[in-house]
Order: C-alpha cells, then sequence, then structure tokens
C-alpha cells in the first residue's frame, strides 16, 4: 500500500523509523501507546492493551491520538511533535513522519 510519507516503496526500515518517532514524541505522556513496525505497517498497543494495526504513518496518527483524552496532553504532543520535526538531528523521513499529524478535531477513537 503506497504511503504520502513513505512512498510507492516501502522498507521495514522506513517502518521501524515511524515506529520509534512515534515511541520518541510520545514517551512519557499519560496514556501513550506503543508503536511496534511491522513487514506492512505499524501495530499499535493502546494503553488499555488493546492493538490494532495501521498501514499508512496518516492513519497511525489518527489512532495515536485517539488515546489521548485531555486536551492539555493534546497540546503537550502537538507542541513536542512540532519540535521534534524542527530537530535538525530528526531531518529527513522523522521530520515527515512526526509532521504527519493530523487535525485534532479530526480524530480517529481508537474502539479496539
Amino acid at each position: 500500500m503506497a504511503d504520502p510519507a513513505l512512498g510507492p516503496v516501502r522498507t521495514m526500515r522506513q517502518h521501524l523509523i515511524v515506529a520509534a518517532t512515534v515511541n520518541a514524541v510520545c514517551a512519557g505522556l499519560p496514556g501513550a501507546p506503543k508503536v511496534t513496525a511491522l513487514k506492512d505497517g505499524w501495530l499499535m498497543t493502546g494503553p488499555a492493551g488493546a492493538s490494532s494495526q495501521r498501514h499508512t504513518v496518516e492513519e497511525l496518527w489518527s489512532a495515536v491520538l485517539g488515546c489521548f483524552t485531555d486536551a492539555s496532553v493534546l497540546d503537550r504532543l502537538r507542541r513536542r511533535r512540532q519540535a521534534y520535526a524542527a530537530d535538525p538531528a530528526n531531518a529527513g523521513l522523522p521530520a515527515r513522519a512526526a509532521g504527519l499529524l493530523p487535525d485534532p478535531e479530526h480524530k480517529e477513537i481508537l474502539h479496539d
């Protein structure tokens, strides 16, 4: 499956970088999910232990947003994402992966 953030050809290395990016941005936030790279996407495990598979970076961030219900935590997540993407040490795919955070008004709620 093509992914706007990754392009038409996806690699396990790209999936590992995206998982590491999401985990780094969310680290320490209450209710943060754990993201694991798979060959065809990502497995996201929410704070209650429910797992779901996501196939694009945008789908993954939408599901991550659904894990956070507190507006102040969502704001912290947004600021962290922006700082992570702006850091020169994260240039390239990590910055793109962090920069695709969807608008919180259109977040998907994880029902798994």
